[in-house]
């Protein structure tokens, strides 16, 4: 297993793997998770809030893809997700967050720290770096964090059901939220 360089805030895991159980995004948000007609939404494994501190975790198997899709003028973006993935297959683990709270400097100070549950019930440290550290977006907007988790399943990866965790740190508010992800791993 290659463990990351946190310098960057990409983080690489190989021999390991994800999960997913996002379905859609919810598109605006304030205080709790709230859909686009402004239905409040239930805290999921993979979307939970504290506060008017929201994190979802969400895979997909084209991390460039879904980020200039996140980055595009379409509203709502076309993101591509998925909970499958197939020896040989890498699948990334995005960060989408909300009312993170601003230091005295204006920037938000939070974090990720990624865990990995194989089929075996094996835990794997994924890595940790910053998920935000500039302005919050304004009140009833998501924002797309910097830290991701890419797992590259090879042949020495036993198919089954993977768990990925993400324990989020808002550190200006004390916020903290752990959420989930599942991933299915087949040959």
């Amino acid at each position: 297993m290659m463990l990351p360089d946190l310098a960057t805030t990409k983080l690489v895991l190989s021999r390991s793997a994800l999960a997913l159980l996002a379905t859609t995004l919810p598109l605006f948000a304030q205080g709790a998770w709230i859909d686009a007609k402004g239905t409040p939404q239930p805290d999921t494994e993979s979307m939970r809030s504290a506060g008017d501190f929201g994190v979802q975790i969400v895979l997909t198997a084209d991390e460039a893809q879904f980020r200039r899709a996140w980055n595009s003028q379409k509203t709502p973006p076309k993101l591509s997700t998925t909970n499958n993935a197939r020896v040989g297959d890498t699948v990334s683990a995005m960060l989408v967050f909300h009312g993170c709270t601003p230091a005295r400097t204006g920037n938000c100070d939070v974090t990720a720290e990624f865990e990995v549950d194989e089929p075996n019930g094996k835990k794997v440290a994924a890595g940790s770096g910053p998920l935000w550290s500039s302005k919050p977006m304004p009140p009833g907007m998501l924002q797309l964090g910097l830290a991701s988790l890419a797992i590259g399943f090879d042949k020495y990866d036993a198919p089954g059901d993977y768990k990925v965790t993400a324990k989020v740190k808002d550190k200006v508010s004390g916020h903290a939220i752990s959420v989930t992800a599942r991933l299915n791993l087949s040959r």
